[in-house]
C-alpha cells in the first residue's frame, strides 16, 4: 500500500485529536481479538474465514465506542490515542490495531456508523441486498472470499474472485474458481466493477483497487473510518 494512504489517515486522526483535545485522555484504546462467536454470532453457515480460523476480528474500545478490523495477525495490547500517530504500520498486526483504533475514535466522535460486524442471520440478509447496487449484466471482481457475497453474485452476474488464502485458490465455490492474487491486474481489466473487502486496508493491498479506472466498492466494517477519510464508496447494510 502506498504510504501516502496511511499518512492521510494519520493526518486526519491527528486533526481530530487536536480539535477534540483527545491526546491526553487517560483512557486507553484496548485492542483485543474476539472469538468467532463474539464477532459474528451463530450464522447459518460455517464457511466464513473467521469461523474457519483464517482471520480474527480485532476490537478497539475507546470511551465505550467500539471499532473493529479483520486481520490474519493480531495483538492484545493497549494504546493511548496519541500512540496511534506514531505506529510504524509495517505489519498486518500493527495495521489492524491502528484501523480498529481509528474506527473507535471516529465512532466515539459520531463521525461514522457501522463499526461492529453483523451477526447471526444478518450476513445472509446483507448479501440479498447486492442486486440493489450491482446490475445483473455486469462483470464483477470480488476481492476476498466472502462466501455469501460470492454465492449471491454467482447467481446474479458474471463474477471472478481473487483471494489471499492459498487454501481457497484453485477451488470452486458456487461454480466460481478462486484465483490467486497475481491475477488481480488482469481481472481488473476484465471487470466493470470491483467489490473488495475492506480488510484490504489492513493487508496492504488497498492501493491495488483505488484509482485503477474501474469503480470500486469496499464492503464491511473494517473500512468504515478510512472510507470516510479517503472518500471511498462502501457497502455494509447490517453493521452495527
Amino acid at each position: 500500500m502506498s504510504k501516502n494512504i496511511y499518512d492521510t489517515l494519520k493526518k486526519a486522526l491527528e486533526e481530530k485529536i487536536i480539535f477534540y483535545d483527545l491526546a491526553d485522555q487517560p483512557i486507553d484504546i484496548s485492542c483485543k481479538a474476539l472469538s468467532a462467536r463474539q464477532a459474528i454470532g451463530t450464522p447459518d453457515h460455517d464457511d466464513y474465514p473467521i469461523i474457519k480460523g483464517k482471520e480474527v476480528m480485532v476490537e478497539a474500545d475507546f470511551l465505550n465506542a467500539k471499532g473493529q478490523s479483520f486481520t490474519d495477525e493480531f495483538e492484545n495490547r493497549s494504546y493511548r490515542v496519541k500512540d496511534l500517530l506514531s505506529m510504524d504500520l509495517f505489519t498486518n498486526r500493527e495495521r489492524a490495531s491502528f484501523i480498529a483504533g481509528l474506527n473507535a475514535v471516529y465512532r466515539y466522535l459520531d463521525l461514522i456508523e457501522k463499526t461492529i460486524h453483523c451477526k447471526d442471520k444478518e450476513p445472509v440478509l446483507c448479501a440479498k441486498k447486492l442486486p440493489d447496487i450491482i446490475q445483473k449484466d455486469s462483470k464483477v471482481l470480488l476481492v476476498g472470499h466472502q462466501p455469501r457475497f460470492l454465492e449471491k453474485l454467482a447467481s446474479h452476474c458474471s463474477v471472478r474472485a481473487v483471494d489471499l488464502d492459498k487454501e481457497n485458490v484453485g477451488k470452486e465455490f458456487f461454480s466460481v474458481t478462486i484465483e490467486p492474487e497475481e491475477n488481480t491486474k488482469e481481472a481488473i481489466k476484465w471487470c466493470d466493477m470491483i467489490f473488495a473487502t475492506g480488510s484490504t486496508i489492513v493487508n496492504n493491498s488497498i492501493s491495488n483497487f483505488i484509482d485503477v479506472g474501474k469503480p470500486a466498492v469496499f464492503y464491511g466494517v473494517t473500512i468504515s473510518a478510512p472510507a470516510k477519510i479517503l472518500n471511498l464508496t462502501t457497502f455494509c447494510e447490517y453493521g452495527h
